[in-house]
């Protein structure tokens, strides 16, 4: 008689007893199966596939993004007080 294990993330504790061979077989082969087909999905791809109307974000890269944001403070002649007060200002419609 042998066991198999299946590990959830729910709290499950259940024990079957199966009799018919080629059953047992059928069941090993399918559940070999969802392992392998699971193993290589990442958990954003397994939540895209069941919700499909979750668009993911078109980002090129979040390296690229952050350098883009970061190039406005770089190589300024003004201090960071001096822009501070800048965008204040257009902020509230003085400038």
């Amino acid at each position: 008689m042998g066991q198999l294990v299946i590990e959830t993330t729910e709290n499950i504790n259940r024990v079957f007893h199966i009799n018919d061979n080629q059953y047992v077989r059928g069941l090993l082969k399918d559940l070999e199966k969802m392992e392998d087909e699971t193993s290589s999905i990442t958990p954003m791809e397994k939540l895209l596939r069941s919700n499909p109307n979750i668009i993911p974000s078109r980002r090129n890269s979040l390296k690229e993004d952050g350098d883009a944001v970061l190039g406005i403070w770089a190589d300024r002649e003004e201090d960071a007080l001096e822009i501070a007060r800048k965008i204040r200002d257009k902020n509230n419609g003085k400038i």
